[in-house]
């Protein structure tokens, strides 16, 4: 992360989450985890991110991660910013006590469900002393400029005017920012 963020001119944004997917922790060889550890695991390896990345040597002493003295350099010339897409109570509340994002998507966060979890995400930075306007809300959605609105409704489609119409609506929600993917064939015209 140090090496890219370096490389890009400090423009690096860390994109983190829990595992989604149990297939990606067989991949790796991890076996399957709880829901519980997978939020644990996540919240242990950001704060042991960000102590390799400030302290001289770290120790960190979690239930399912530990270090002692460990060491990384060279170290970040500046605060990373740390993103994650979380969506059950206790993973929000990881984002508000240690990010400095929350991203998550329109499919597994639809805009009748995201006032509360965003609610849950400020009321945790509030309660760890942090300012709520600290942490970016950004949306990531699948989007389809396209005459007809034929795409599934976790998919923004339509024609201009109705696609910004719903994209505008997502800002009334708290969203300060969107990432947008484009869907379907032709792509690199949709993404231009």
């Amino acid at each position: 992360a140090e090496t890219l963020d370096r490389l890009s001119g400090g423009r690096l944004i860390l994109g983190l989450g829990g595992g989604y997917s149990n297939e990606e922790f067989r991949a790796f060889g991890l076996g399957e985890r709880s829901p519980r550890d997978k939020v644990d695991g996540l919240e242990e390896a950001i704060r042991i991110t960000r102590g390799l990345w400030s302290e001289p040597t770290f120790t960190f002493e979690g239930r399912l991660y530990r270090t002692e003295a460990a060491q990384i350099a060279p170290k970040p010339e500046r605060q990373i910013p740390i993103w994650l897409g979380t969506y059950g109570p206790r993973a929000l509340a990881v984002t508000g006590r240690l990010a400095d994002g929350w991203i998550p998507t329109l499919e597994l966060a639809p805009p009748e469900r995201v006032p509360a979890m965003r609610d849950r995400v400020l009321s945790a930075a509030r309660e760890a002393g942090r300012e709520p306007e600290d942490v970016t809300c950004v949306y990531n959605i699948d989007i389809r400029v396209d005459e007809r609105a034929d795409e599934p409704p976790t998919v923004v489609s339509g024609p201009p005017e109705m696609v910004a119409q719903r994209l505008g609506g997502f800002l009334e929600l708290g969203f300060t920012a969107m990432n947008l993917f484009p869907v379907g064939p032709a792509q690199d015209e949709q993404a231009e």
